[in-house]
């Protein structure tokens, strides 16, 4: 067995050691402790620590405590990535709801200092926003990365739309609007333009934070995702701001591009069904529809996503991120 690997599953919380340990697992399901330390090169007690770590985090499996296999990598990074997000989501929130503990921390440093510390500023009001988001823009010299959670306020619409064409003639540009947003006319024009202009634009059924990072150096995140007056945090905390970069990778690695034909809500509901249970009629039972029409249903999602049965087809669709 190799006994190094890179650390692609860092960004999940992953070490070095529990994935060389997990990859082992799934390469030779069945191996036991002394095997799996051999192959990765450890001392039996450190694989015997490393795996149960890895069984805490569901990364594999023992039914005899004695032997391990690996579990489905895609159910794996889900699960990972979605309590790395998790986690991210809440450090941002604590930081964004923190500002008035630095401001009273900083206070005796303030008076000596000729000019105000500026690692984090709160921004009050959409005015103020909409004008940091366009210095900031225009002062970056390579990428922008944006999410918008909803619908583009109506009274900001026409600017936001004006200035974001602009400076796609010259950034690299990757944006996440929620399918809510994009339900809005207005909202899938303006990302259709976009996407003529070279930025690259993806949907998201999942749960976003409002945030806009520059260059990976700063970044705004909005107090209230769904509510952008009620004002944001402007970040340049190198940490934080690498953080909100991982979160965004995260996101975008989620989502879909625009052009993905994306199911009714009808067909979410018969896909969660499909994934769940193993009858046609429980599952048109438990939607409250006929068996001819779910199994119609069945059918013509079986043949969007090309997969010979139900099975493959629910995981398809999960990994499309569909329900």
């Amino acid at each position: 067995m190799d006994t190094m690997h890179d650390n692609t599953l860092a960004v999940l919380g992953v070490s070095a050691s529990e994935e060389a340990v997990y990859r082992a697992t799934l390469r030779s399901p069945g191996l036991g402790i002394a095997e799996i330390a051999i192959g990765c090169g450890i001392d039996p007690k450190e694989a015997e620590a490393l795996l149960a770590r890895l069984r805490d985090l569901g990364l594999v499996n023992s039914a005899d405590q004695r032997t391990f296999s690996g579990a489905d990598p895609v159910s794996v990074v889900e699960r990972l990535s979605r309590m790395r997000i998790k986690g991210l989501q809440g450090e941002i929130r604590q930081i964004a709801s923190s500002h008035h503990l630095t401001e009273s921390l900083l206070h005796d440093q303030l008076n000596r200092q000729s000019e105000p510390v500026t690692r984090l500023q709160y921004l009050t009001g959409l005015a103020q926003v909409v004008a940091c988001v366009d210095e900031l823009s225009f002062f970056a010299r390579e990428e922008r990365l944006t999410t918008y959670p909803g619908p583009i306020l109506a009274a900001a619409l026409d600017d936001v739309r004006r200035r974001d064409l602009t400076y796609a003639r010259r950034l690299r540009m990757r944006t996440i609007v929620h399918t809510s947003a994009l339900g809005t006319p207005e909202v899938g024009r303006f990302a259709a333009e976009l996407s003529e202009r070279g930025a690259q634009v993806r949907g998201t059924t999942e749960p976003l934070d409002r945030m806009v990072i520059f260059d990976r150096r700063t970044a705004l995140v909005a107090m209230d995702p769904a509510d952008i007056t009620r004002g944001a945090l402007l970040v340049r905390a190198p940490g934080l701001v690498s953080n909100l970069v991982t979160l965004f990778e995260c996101r975008w690695s989620r989502s879909h591009w625009l052009e993905d034909d994306l199911p009714s809500a009808t067909e979410r509901r018969v896909l969660d069904a499909m994934a769940r249970v193993d009858k046609d009629a429980t599952g048109a039972r438990e939607l409250g529809m006929s068996l001819r029409t779910y199994r119609r249903h069945v059918a013509a999602l079986m043949h969007r996503l090309e997969a010979p049965n139900r099975f493959r087809a629910a995981l398809a669709a999960r990994e499309r991120q569909w329900f």
